[in-house]
């Protein structure tokens, strides 16, 4: 491994970290894509952990009475802001109210460059004082203590799900830039060198849409998640500062990994090819220095290998095979690729209809297209395919997240039923598709 690639992967990484979370929310969070939740149940749990605080020798039973006397004030919070989640819809087209109940409110805000973490807190800041007002009254009259006056933000947080919030996305984001910097180093190296560490996992935010968030949380809780979170960023940049160190003191960080340089391949391959006869004989035992051979610095996706290695097989299929096998997808998949590409978007946008994704911005339909086309091992047509991930994968079940994700909102449905439906002119028989 090289010290080289090291220095320039921590380096960067250190770089990326230095910057203030405040100052990596306001230039570059807050603009990102944001889901925007209310729920009842998440307003009456802020309650409870501040009566809790409060009023440590509440019963039980009076907290049930305060919150269901309450619930009147909380409906409303909860309307008042679906309403003016509506409004904010219809002045922009990037905001998507998807959901509004008495109990449930759920909100799409696309990236635009717009401040959407303060759009989302416009929406209800306004009417979250009426409330905690209404609670301290019902707290006033319950308790007979016309002291009491509790304020909305000491019950309530506009909070980011769990492991997904500012800290945990900074670190995936800075990773991902270092990785840019230096692509021997892979975040599988960088999650051993975490581990190394003692610098726990949870701390780089899993997922790849960078989708934030948010929903209206418990204030207590909130606070508390983000001084773990705020503890465990500054572990990291200590560990980053000792291993740089390491480094000026010409030694290598352990775990990080790295690529083998050239000389040190040769080596692995000479000591492997010496060693081979030797393994063949009986009741000898062989052991040497690694012979394990690190390509890390080669990036290649799981999907590239695939196809290559389909190509791989069709071409030694065809030397030795005697069979015909199917013809393939056209004379020309490029030209074919060029056809479709230039109908998709409008097939997109046309098949865009609710319960499925809806067209609102355009933007959606506009970034599908065909990235290739091979044969699988059994002759038929494998249509590639991309989107813009960063926001829309959200809806993808499985890779996405809830709300979102449910079932009739994942894209790469709509997209196959659109490749087909422009494919099916072209009488390809049976074929398959894939999201790269």
């Amino acid at each position: 491994m090289s010290a080289e690639q090291q220095r320039k992967f921590l380096e960067k990484l250190h770089q990326e970290l230095s910057v203030s979370s405040q100052d990596y929310r306001d230039k570059t969070l807050n603009k990102r894509m944001h889901t925007f939740t209310v729920t009842r149940r998440a307003i009456r749990r802020g309650m409870k952990d501040r009566i809790a605080k409060n009023f440590p020798d509440m019963s039980k039973a009076v907290l049930m009475k305060v919150l269901n006397d309450s619930d009147v004030h909380v409906r409303k919070l909860i309307r008042e802001t679906g309403r003016s989640l509506v409004a904010l819809s219809q002045r922009d087209e990037g905001v998507s109210v998807i959901k509004f109940t008495p109990a449930r409110i759920e909100a799409a805000f696309e990236d635009s460059g717009v401040n959407r973490f303060n759009q989302i807190k416009g929406s209800y800041d306004t009417h979250w004082s009426a409330t905690a007002s209404g609670i301290s009254d019902v707290l006033k009259n319950t308790l007979n203590d016309d002291s009491i006056d509790i304020e909305a933000k000491s019950l309530w947080n506009l909070e980011h799900n769990h492991l997904k919030g500012v800290v945990e996305t900074q670190v995936k984001d800075a990773i991902d830039n270092a990785h840019l910097e230096e692509q021997a180093i892979t975040m599988k190296n960088a999650k051993a060198w975490f581990k190394g560490m003692g610098i726990e996992l949870d701390l780089i935010r899993n997922g790849n849409t960078g989708v934030m968030e948010v929903f209206i949380g418990s204030q207590r809780a909130n606070s508390k998640e983000g001084g773990i979170s705020g503890a465990k960023m500054n572990k990291l940049r200590k560990a980053l500062a000792a291993a740089i160190l390491v480094l000026d003191n010409k030694g290598l960080v352990a775990d990080l990994g790295g690529s083998d340089s050239f000389k040190e391949s040769k080596i692995k391959k000479t000591r492997r090819e010496t060693l081979k006869p030797f393994k063949k004989l009986k009741n000898v035992k062989v052991t040497s220095k690694d012979l394990k051979k690190d390509d890390s610095i080669t990036s290649v996706s799981k999907d590239a290998l695939k196809v290559v290695a389909v190509s791989k097989g069709r071409q030694k299929k065809k030397k030795v095979s005697t069979k015909s096998t199917k013809p393939g997808i056209a004379s020309h998949p490029l030209q074919l690729i060029g056809v479709i590409n230039k109908a998709l978007p409008d097939t997109v946008r046309k098949n865009m209809q609710n319960p499925q994704l809806e067209n609102r911005t355009g933007r959606f339909a506009e970034s599908v297209r065909l990235t290739d086309i091979v044969q699988t091992p059994k002759g038929y047509p494998s249509i590639g395919y991309t989107y813009q991930r960063n926001p829309y994968g959200v809806f993808e079940d499985g890779g996405g997240s809830a709300p979102w994700a449910n079932g009739e909102r994942d894209p790469r449905q709509l997209i196959d039923k659109s490749i087909r439906e422009i494919a099916a002119q072209f009488a390809l028989g049976r074929f398959y598709t894939r999201r790269e």
